[in-house]
């Protein structure tokens, strides 16, 4: 089969992606930027070469991309060395190896939570330093946030940890040079957000585009989705359903091969704003509140809002936001009506209901296909779902059941 090429900016997509993963702490939301900063930073000083300072920024970015609950978000930033901060970074490791852009991070990621006293021996001493220095800074921020404040006394407190733990926690010669840089109080001025989106402006505009196939591309989305997937047991494989259902819906339409693709696409990162959904929110038993409905109906908005980041990913992006739009005009986030809504947005309308109601969720088992197709064809004559669209789901609904649940 011949795919597709994108041209995209690498650095672009990271920067935008990333976004995602900061979403999790909720209004804390440029950890990974900040990280990514100060490690670039101290390499810098260290005379470093540019492409390894590039690989440690792409690292930093990236670092919590084993990170999906808030919960867990709160013991990294509050806990300066959390018993079980190593889950997450074997989860990151597992993740990055899976896309072939991103497979020489996984190991800085897999052990950005050891000591330094504690890296296996088996590690290049490369290997070491950046883990090491993803640490470090990592550890810097959490304590920044911690305290809440930039004062002097605060980056004071912070240095007195870092003597106090050098040589054990943390390297002596990183330990060192970020004592040194981080005297400067510009150093500190970059960790506030306007400065640093200035700072990875910059970077982003020394990068270049590159030709990615759709598989490539694929391979990043597949990764986000999981992040995605991952903030609860009960919607493990979502994304992937949708987006597996959504091209196989879109090409029983025949709808065009570049066409496919994107819905696939949009299928794998429609949620990627649930990220910024608080944990007990997303898992509340009960009715939520106004304020609770409103933080969740934002998702689609959310996701619109960090894909469109990335040129050449707008269309993407807006398909990504509109799969809780109906056709009567009382969907969310933005109450299109129907002439509004393109086709593509409404067949991943569709999938995504029907992959939600045959899943397993908290408050009940999977419905048949059967089950869950009546609802939507209830939705439909109520106005709200494409019967163009669900003709074909009637039409091969044991084929479109078994892509929702993720068969191959």
């Amino acid at each position: 089969m011949i795919f597709m090429n994108y041209k995209l900016n690498l650095r672009e997509v990271t920067y935008a992606l990333s976004s995602a993963l900061d979403f999790v702490g909720i209004d804390d939301t440029f950890h990974g930027k900040r990280v990514a900063y100060m490690a670039a930073e101290v390499l810098k000083e260290l005379k470093v070469p540019k492409e390894k300072i590039d690989q440690i920024i792409y690292t930093g970015m990236l670092h919590d991309c084993g990170v999906s609950s808030t919960d867990v978000h709160s013991h990294l930033i509050t806990e300066l060395d959390w018993d079980n901060a190593q889950t997450h970074a074997i989860v990151g490791e597992q993740l990055l190896n899976k896309v072939s852009v991103y497979q020489q991070l996984s190991k800085t990621v897999r052990y950005h939570h050891t000591h330094w006293d504690a890296l296996p021996n088996n590690l290049t001493e490369e290997e070491k330093e950046f883990s090491n220095l993803i640490y470090l800074v990592d550890r810097v921020d959490a304590l920044r946030t911690q305290f809440n404040n930039s004062t002097p006394q605060t980056f004071y407190t912070i240095a007195e940890v870092i003597q106090k733990y050098r040589g054990s926690m943390f390297s002596p010669k990183l330990a060192d040079t970020f004592l040194k840089i981080s005297q400067h109080p510009s150093f500190w001025f970059y960790l506030e957000e306007d400065a640093s989106e200035e700072y990875f402006a910059e970077w982003i505009k020394q990068g270049s585009d590159e030709s990615f196939n759709f598989e490539s591309i694929k391979e990043i989305s597949l990764m986000f989705a999981a992040v995605v997937d991952a903030k609860s047991e009960f919607t493990s494989e979502h994304s992937i359903g949708v987006s597996q259902l959504s091209r196989y819906i879109a090409e029983l339409m025949e709808l065009p091969l570049d066409v496919c693709e994107n819905i696939e696409l949009a299928g794998l990162l429609h949620d990627l704003g649930k990220l910024r959904i608080a944990d007990e929110i997303l898992h509340k038993p009960a009715k939520l509140n106004a304020d609770e409905r409103l933080k969740m109906n934002r998702h689609g908005f959310d996701s619109y809002i960090i894909l469109r980041k990335i040129e050449g990913f707008k269309e993407i992006a807006y398909l990504a936001s509109l799969h809780h739009e109906t056709l009567d005009a009382q969907g969310y986030p933005y109450n299109l009506s129907k002439d509004k809504i393109p086709l593509e947005a409404r067949i991943i309308t569709v999938a995504d209901i029907f992959q939600a109601l045959v899943q397993n969720r908290p408050y009940r088992g999977g419905l048949d296909k059967d089950e869950a197709f009546a609802i939507l064809l209830d939705m439909q004559n109520k106005g709200k779902l494409d019967a163009s669209v669900m003709k074909f789901l009637q039409e091969h609904l044991e084929e479109c059941y078994q892509k929702a649940l993720v068969q191959s």
